[in-house]
């Protein structure tokens, strides 16, 4: 299992807009992805959101990192929105409910 976490920093006054375009254009692109698991975003306050992909191999969290990049670039145009920083790797431990 892989995972692509993306830290943003954006106007705090836009967290809402850019929360309602996520999940209405982008979750929907990102869950067809083949080997897609998961898709988070969470505002930590600030105006720091993380959102965090997780596939299961590293060319479909590739993809996810990809479309991303795509989506802040078409989607968000209008935002003020910095991509502050971009990782991914491997899950070497995890455990849900």
């Amino acid at each position: 299992m892989q995972a692509s976490v993306r830290k943003y920093k954006i106007d705090p006054a836009q967290m809402d807009e850019v929360a309602r375009r996520v999940e209405e254009k982008f979750v929907s692109r990102v869950s067809q992805l083949p080997g897609f698991g998961a898709y988070h975003f969470v505002e930590v306050g600030n105006g720091i959101l993380i959102t965090v992909t997780v596939c299961d191999d590293p060319e479909a969290v590739a993809q996810s990192a990809d479309l991303a990049a795509e989506f802040v670039g078409d989607e968000l145009s209008d935002v003020e929105i910095e991509r502050v920083e971009a990782a991914t790797g491997e899950v070497t431990v995890s455990r849900t409910a």
